[in-house]
């Protein structure tokens, strides 16, 4: 627990330095936002895609149940996802998530070629396929079933994260405390606005000081870019087209809107931050993808994403500390 001076009546309070997750609703809400996003959405065959994929997850996620072996697990990164030995389970995840996707009828044709390419890949192959997903290495032939996997591997490392006690755990400066991955975005919470950052494989959520850089943890210069500005700043601009290329940083005071990019000029990297006030309904990873827009007007200027959504293409985001 980490304390701090709480914004109701100042006193003392306690953050719980961990969110673990709760994997039996969790999947299951994603396929709900994401199939809410897809619609009008510029991208919305791709969304309605990944609700397939939540869908299956959820599937997966009920039907198999590894285990944690708590006696020899670490108090620092206990499912370390770089030296965890995978157990059996994360395949029969992928089995199950093959199969649910199989039975969709709406997944298009070069998406059931890949699904066929899974089924008859061996198990060293898929075994090599999931480390390079989770050294986001995926390339080629790859890109297509990389998500797939990702899916999989999601249901495995949450499913085990659930199982942990938050107490049992050592904060970690960098990466998620559990498994060491990247988050994907950060969350701002509740009236004393927590900032929480949220892992890309196992879903814990973990405190982070605000208006410091997650990356190279600085908090000199930091500034917070909008989608909305940018776009207002642009004569006739389509909502879903081309981004501006230089978007008016705004300052910690400035009202809030649903996402912003918090930008370090001191390495150059920037996280997206989600706020739960400006719509309850938000879910991290599906409101990422949707609002790619924002990363791509952040690209233009120069900034690279200290993060990484498993579900988006490899190589877009990464730390540019690591």
């Amino acid at each position: 627990m980490i304390p701090t001076e709480l914004s109701g009546g100042g006193e003392l309070g306690e953050i719980p330095h961990l969110r673990l997750p709760r994997p039996e609703s969790l999947f299951a809400g994603r396929a709900e936002r994401f199939t809410v996003l897809a619609a009008g959405h510029t991208l919305r065959e791709y969304l309605e895609f990944l609700a397939c994929l939540e869908g299956a997850q959820a599937a997966a996620c009920a039907t198999v149940r590894p285990l944690v072996n708590g006696g020899s697990l670490a108090r620092e990164r206990p499912l370390g996802a770089a030296s965890h030995r995978r157990g059996p389970e994360w395949l029969e995840a992928l089995a199950v998530i093959l199969a649910e996707l199989s039975a969709a009828s709406a997944l298009p044709e070069e998406g059931r070629t890949t699904l066929d390419l899974l089924h008859e890949l061996p198990p060293p192959e898929l075994e090599a396929l999931a480390d390079r997903v989770l050294e986001n290495a995926v390339l080629g032939t790859d890109l297509a079933a990389g998500p797939i996997v990702a899916a999989a591997l999601q249901v495995y490392f949450t499913s085990l994260a659930a199982q942990l006690r938050e107490n049992a755990i050592a904060p970690a400066r960098d990466g998620c405390p559990v498994c060491g991955s990247l988050p994907v975005v950060g969350l701002v919470l509740g009236d004393d606005r927590l900032r929480y950052l949220v892992c890309s494989l196992c879903a814990t959520q973990w405190h982070h000081t605000r208006v410091q850089c997650t990356a190279c943890h600085s908090g000199k210069g930091i500034s917070y870019f909008t989608l909305e500005r940018a776009r207002a700043a642009r004569e006739g601009g389509d909502a879903e087209g081309e981004p501006e290329r230089s978007a008016p940083a705004v300052t910690a005071a400035a009202s809030l809107t649903r996402v912003k990019a918090e930008a370090c000029p001191s390495c150059k990297s920037y996280t997206k931050l989600f706020y739960a006030e400006s719509d309850p309904r938000l879910e991290p990873f599906a409101d990422d993808v949707a609002t790619l827009s924002l990363d791509l007007l952040m690209a233009e200027d120069g900034w690279v994403r200290h993060g990484v959504n498993l579900f988006l293409v490899p190589g877009e985001e990464r730390s540019p500390v690591q």
